[in-house]
């Protein structure tokens, strides 16, 4: 198919205009499906490693990373975040209709430099390490740090329809209609940046929102980080 043909030639530009992997981080990635909400988990994570961390008897201090992405790729562009909230599914823009409508128009060209953007900006802050990044494909631009761990986020479908529910008071019906869409935004944004690659290439560790609590998620998170010795 055309959309196939076009997801898979974008897909190696990205590839091809990745940076050059340094030995950088540590940084822990959180990915999550729609209404598995994780600002708060990275808020408790990055808490509880700041705590924890010293380097030559000084205190470490974890940064969270999440729409700060968003805001300085546009800075870097010079242009309104507005205008580029549709590549993170913020509004409701299809990007794959964008990209096939851009060949023959300049928002191709501007598309290209978002992506080439958001992954300087978030090479950058694993870079400098001790960072948690929240979404925007972290765990696909910074999967070649060795110091890294990559943690998704899921639950069941009727699970996340109820959250987004009581987040925006919503009936059944249009609550299963916005977790659709949203489910398929994120899987072409992510499509875009790791191609065809599953899921258990991407991440080392996934927990099940509806099964665990965000305490149990942390104190999880938090264990495998010091067997990594990040802390």
């Amino acid at each position: 198919m055309k959309e196939d043909a076009l997801i898979k030639y974008m897909t190696a530009r990205v590839e091809e205009e990745l940076p050059i992997k340094k030995e950088s981080g540590p940084v822990i990635t959180l990915s999550r499906e729609y209404g598995c909400y994780a600002s708060h988990i990275a808020r408790m994570l990055n808490e509880k490693l700041t705590e924890a961390s010293h380097h030559e008897d000084k205190k470490v201090k974890w940064t969270v990373i999440s729409n700060e992405i968003l805001q300085e790729a546009a800075k870097s562009l010079e242009i309104d975040p507005s205008k580029i909230s549709h590549l993170f599914g913020a509004n409701e823009k299809q990007f794959l209709s964008d990209l096939l409508e851009s060949f023959s128009t300049k928002k191709y060209v501007s598309d290209t430099a978002i992506k080439k953007a958001i992954t300087a900006i978030v090479r950058s802050y694993a870079e400098q390490g001790h960072v948690i990044i929240v979404g925007r494909a972290g765990c696909v631009i910074t999967k070649g740090i060795s110091k890294s761990l990559h943690v998704k986020l899921n639950a069941s479908i009727d699970w996340r329809i109820r959250r987004i529910q009581e987040r925006f008071n919503l009936n059944e019906s249009a609550a299963k209609k916005q977790v659709a869409e949203f489910d398929e935004k994120r899987k072409t944004f992510m499509t875009f940046f790791r191609g065809d690659k599953p899921d258990t290439e991407l991440f080392d560790v996934t927990f099940n929102r509806s099964k665990m609590t965000e305490e149990e998620i942390v104190g999880s998170i938090f264990k495998i980080a010091q067997a990594r010795h990040f802390i």
